[in-house]
């Protein structure tokens, strides 16, 4: 199980590699989408897309997180939003900040 770290509020450009069963780099085919997901077992804070193998998290996406212990995925679509495979998940903890006027 993976586990990502970032404090609140902060941005994280965050890399995001899949290997298939020949430890070849995994690409999504065409129409098909990588998103990762936090938040609780059905309910997400936040989703956003996997591009060229990054996910990218905004300030926006953090700042009203409470800290504490979530969850997150990284989930493969078709085109049409079908799911097709789950393959990373793990915790996600998002630290306190000692100010957060700056």
């Amino acid at each position: 199980m993976e586990r990502i770290e970032i404090r609140r509020g902060d941005t994280l450009q965050l890399g995001v590699v899949l290997t298939d069963q020949n430890g070849e780099t995994f690409t999504p085919a065409p129409g098909q989408q990588l998103m990762l997901s936090v938040g609780i077992a059905g309910s997400p804070m936040f989703t956003v897309p996997v591009v060229d193998g990054v996910a990218g998290i905004r300030h926006e996406d953090t700042k009203s997180i409470s800290p504490g212990e979530y969850r997150f995925d990284v989930r493969l679509y078709d085109a049409d939003k079908t799911l097709v495979a789950t393959p990373i998940y793990g915790e996600f903890a998002v630290l306190e900040v000692v100010n957060d006027d700056i």
